[in-house]
């Protein structure tokens, strides 16, 4: 027994020993420190790809903090002309004009995951993954269709999109669904990936005559001629006229053609994105409190540090970055 116990203790002490130690992203150098200019009127308290909401129902958008004040409880959708989309937690949706006053309002059993607005017409998706396209003024129901259930989403949600006599349904189930808002027949769909779980489009964006999506683990571009794939664990999409950036959880920033051929890569050991900004520079934001600084064609890198790490929720305009109820802007050239 004896012999067993002097044995017994040295494994337990190497393994014991043996912990996993979380890394970070730690630059070498950086240029300079950045800090946050301004106050926000209160902190930020949910994020959409469109805009954010502060906490006292003022929202953000790229042009800045707007005059709107949402109803309590309500958080921003979209921004539509001089219209703006919001819904509450507990499924109702309202259309507010430029003087905070509800135009329009209907309640949904099953929540509102993302919504659009084209003059009159309003193009949904519930929480169910429930596709709907509303004539608001006459209550009519256009378009209807219901898609495979989900059971966990990643709260990057793209919203409809309107082109010409086209609306097109980012789903919940990592599909795009393109119906003609005429008739209200489905004339195309396309499955970008498959995953059982958080498999919702995250972005959709239309540039030109090429339709770029993403799930967490699969862009696609669309053209008349064309469709190309790309697969990684994206985080972040930006789409320019000839090139397209891809942000990945581990790290990296592949730089692709609009056929998502990878041009260049660059890879930051463990960083983890938590925004990004672009003008004639590509900025992101970095969680471990670092604002790295990229040319376009990911040659050139600075490295800026934050005030602090990111310890809340963020939002990125085209030259400013929001951290809870703060905010700085950065020099676009």
């Amino acid at each position: 027994m004896f012999r067993v116990a002097l044995t017994i203790i040295p494994i337990f002490l190497i393994l014991s020993g043996c912990g996993t130690k979380r890394q970070y992203f730690e630059p070498e150098q950086t240029v300079g420190k950045v800090k946050y200019e301004k106050k926000l009127p209160a902190p930020i308290i949910d994020v959409f790809r469109h805009g954010a909401t502060l906490e006292n129902g003022q929202v953000i958008v790229g042009d800045g903090v707007l005059d709107i004040v949402l109803p309590k409880d309500f958080v921003f959708l979209g921004q539509y002309d001089d219209n703006y989309v919001a819904a509450s937690r507990c499924g109702e949706l309202i259309i507010l004009n430029g003087n905070s006053e509800t135009i329009y309002s209907k309640k949904f059993d099953k929540g509102v995951a993302a919504a659009a607005l084209d003059g009159a017409l309003l193009a949904l998706i519930d929480r169910s993954n429930g596709l709907y396209l509303i004539d608001t003024k006459d209550e009519k129901r256009l378009f209807y269709s219901k898609q495979e259930d989900v059971f966990a989403l990643d709260a990057r949600i793209s919203n409809p999109y309107f082109l010409n006599t086209l609306v097109i349904y980012p789903t919940l189930d990592g599909k795009v669904i393109i119906v003609d808002r005429n008739s209200g027949e489905t004339i195309r769909d396309v499955v970008i990936s498959s995953e059982q779980f958080f498999n919702n489009v995250i972005f959709l964006n239309v540039i030109g005559d090429r339709l770029v999506v993403a799930t967490s683990t699969r862009a696609i571009s669309i053209n008349p001629n064309n469709t190309a794939f790309l697969d990684a664990d994206i985080k972040d999409l930006i789409v320019l006229e000839d090139r397209v950036f891809i942000f990945t959880k581990d790290g990296r920033v592949l730089l692709t053609d609009t056929d998502l051929n990878i041009l260049k890569e660059r890879k930051f050991e463990f960083a983890v994105f938590s925004g990004v900004i672009h003008g004639e520079f590509i900025y992101m934001v970095e969680k471990n409190g670092f604002l790295i600084a990229t040319d376009l064609d990911l040659k050139s890198v600075n490295i800026y540090k934050l005030p602090s790490k990111i310890k809340t929720m963020v939002f990125a305009t085209d030259d400013t970055l929001f951290v809870g109820d703060r905010y700085l802007k950065l020099n676009k050239n």
